[in-house]
């Protein structure tokens, strides 16, 4: 290294980076994640970017409803299909799926 500044640069810098770095330490339990206690509570500042870093990353949730076995989205013989986004609140035309018949399907002629 030609200059002790850029030296004395590099490693101030290095210590601003692992000084702010944030390690979360978490769990998954039976309802979801658990963050793992600690013995140092950090600063406010830290736990105001924790706070804000766990709402970033988890904005969405799966609910127990749909977690549940044996359920379905939309309602049973509605004519709507399992894609449908927001079966429930469709109000536009149903398009039943169709097919011809065969003797596999036992349908009338």
């Amino acid at each position: 290294m030609d200059s002790p500044i850029l030296f004395f640069l590099i490693i101030f810098l290095f210590t601003v980076i692992t000084n702010n770095a944030t390690i979360i330490q978490a769990q998954v339990d039976e309802y979801g994640l658990e963050e793992l206690a600690s013995d140092d509570f950090g600063s406010p500042m830290e736990m105001n970017g924790r706070s804000l870093l766990w709402h970033r990353m988890f904005k969405y949730y799966i609910s127990y409803g749909a977690l549940s076995a044996n359920r379905i989205p939309c309602p049973p013989r509605s004519g709507r299909s399992y894609y449908t986004h927001h079966c429930f609140s469709a109000t536009g035309p149903v398009h039943p799926y169709t097919r011809g018949c065969s003797a596999i399907t036992r349908c009338r002629r």
